[in-house]
């Protein structure tokens, strides 16, 4: 009869791809090192694949295992959901969250009120732009994620949590701050400092100016928020982005533009094996709650 994958293998294999070392997983699994070895030696052979590369002294998941890692993740996870419930101790007193999130001003109320409820448990929160950050998403580098999208990604589940404008960014004495809104003809002859290409600020944004005939002059695509919004206030150009990120903002007005396709939506989103866990079900709950 075949062997089964058992549970502490996948364990142990999680921890070592997640902390690069034998050694360190066996501390955190309270194990020997040749304990963890084993318990992935017997793995690999089972199914006669290579789980990590051990070559170069580093240790890295390999593509096969990156395929399987969210669902590995999911798997622990739930297990130790289980265990909680057994145990009557839903409370979080303990444990690791980990975030992703894209635009600080709509996740950070929401993460700040999951660590006010839960101190116990030792959550970090992560700042990228959302094109980053969903694969880490599927590969469970991630519970959850706050990302931007036009629409919440088919195999996640989720919930929308903002809906954003997305325009101009200008210096407070430029003409169209006083003008308050714009077109795209008032657009056209700007030099824009827009994101960087794969942002999906920047695609919503080229995409709806695409749409409108309007051809658009990009002098510069950055990853920072904080150096657009600089550069700005230098009066270097003039910057795309969401309504939500130039509240308080001195020196800089966020401008709309007249276009029906500058919408965007936050999402809070995480993998479907991953919904039901503990600490997945709470933030959930926190922005239902917050939101309504």
């Amino acid at each position: 009869m075949k062997t089964k994958i058992s549970l502490k293998q996948l364990q142990a294999l999680e921890a070592v791809a997640r902390l690069g070392s034998f050694t360190l997983a066996a501390k955190e699994l309270e194990v020997s090192q040749p304990t963890v070895s084993n318990l992935i030696y017997a793995l690999e052979q089972q199914y006669q694949c290579r789980l990590l590369d051990r070559s170069g002294g580093a240790i890295s998941p390999t593509p096969v295992l990156n395929k399987i890692r969210g669902d590995v993740k999911a798997l622990i996870a739930l297990k130790d959901s289980i265990d909680s419930q057994l145990s009557a101790d839903r409370d979080l007193r303990a444990g690791r969250f980990q975030i992703g999130y894209s635009t600080y001003q709509v996740a950070m109320p929401l993460i700040s009120e999951f660590v006010r409820e839960f101190p116990g448990v030792e959550t970090t929160a992560r700042a990228m732009a959302s094109h980053d950050l969903l694969p880490l998403l599927y590969a469970g580098e991630f519970d959850v994620g706050f990302f931007t999208a036009k629409e919440l990604p088919p195999d996640l589940t989720g919930v929308k949590v903002a809906e954003t404008r997305i325009g101009l960014v200008v210096p407070d004495a430029h003409p169209l701050a006083e003008a308050g809104v714009a077109t795209w003809r008032d657009v056209a002859p700007l030099k824009l400092i827009q994101r960087e290409p794969t942002s999906s600020t920047r695609q919503i944004f080229e995409a709806a100016a695409q749409l409108s005939r309007t051809t658009l002059t990009t002098i510069l695509g950055l990853g920072s928020w904080g150096s657009i919004r600089t550069l700005i206030r230098s009066g270097a150009g003039v910057g795309t982005a969401f309504k939500q990120e130039c509240e308080g903002e001195p020196g800089v007005v966020f401008v709309p533009i007249e276009d029906k396709n500058l919408i965007a939506n936050q999402f809070l989103g995480c993998l479907p094996a991953m919904r039901q866990t503990s600490a997945v079900e709470q933030i959930f709950r926190i922005v239902s709650r917050l939101e309504a």
